[in-house]
């Protein structure tokens, strides 16, 4: 598993640096997975991330992560097959796009730290890298078990108790539905 990392702006990372590639290690343990794949990660300012956010996605607003997955609509089924038959070595999945300073942000709202919310997006980035989504509710709560069950993981990794790792329905954007 390897993470390319970058980070222009010099922004702070929130996590240490190998939670990234521990991360892309559970997720990929949690799907079923046995590859060695790739993934980039950008860390990137606000203005960086509302344009990158108005580009792809119409919305005029950063955001706390975006996902530019290899394979995109595919389903996770379709993600695990293409990796397993691909003659790519390492496979790559795509990259990601976080904003510490929104995922800062918004920690309070959701009940959680900085340091836990930049890790359930982190997880939830590569999860959408594979597939997943949360676009309907079936989707959704397949989505939070499997970042629940990598979060757990990792906290177990930490020596921490993953009894004690909880999110909420936080990834489920219905607004995303209507177009906003």
């Amino acid at each position: 598993m390897s993470v390319l990392l970058s980070n222009d702006a010099g922004l702070p990372l929130l996590v240490a640096e190998g939670e990234f590639e521990a991360a892309l290690d559970e997720v990929l343990r949690a799907a079923g997975l046995d590859a060695d794949a790739v993934v980039s990660i950008a860390y990137v300012d606000d203005d960086e991330m509302r344009e990158l956010n108005h580009a792809w996605r119409g919305i005029d607003a950063p955001t706390d992560v975006l996902s530019f997955p290899l394979l995109d609509g595919a389903c996770p089924e379709e993600v695990l097959a293409h990796a397993l038959d691909t003659k790519e070595d390492p496979v790559e999945l795509g990259d990601i796009a976080l904003a510490p300073q929104v995922i800062a942000a918004q920690a309070p709202a959701f009940g959680t730290t900085p340091v836990e919310e930049c890790r359930l997006m982190l997880v939830h980035g590569i999860l959408h890298l594979l597939g997943y989504d949360h676009m309907n509710e079936d989707d959704a709560i397949a989505m939070e078990e499997c970042e629940l069950i990598v979060l757990r993981a990792l906290a177990s990794r930490r020596g921490e108790d993953p009894a004690t790792v909880r999110i909420g329905p936080v990834t489920r954007h219905h607004e995303d539905e209507r177009g906003e």
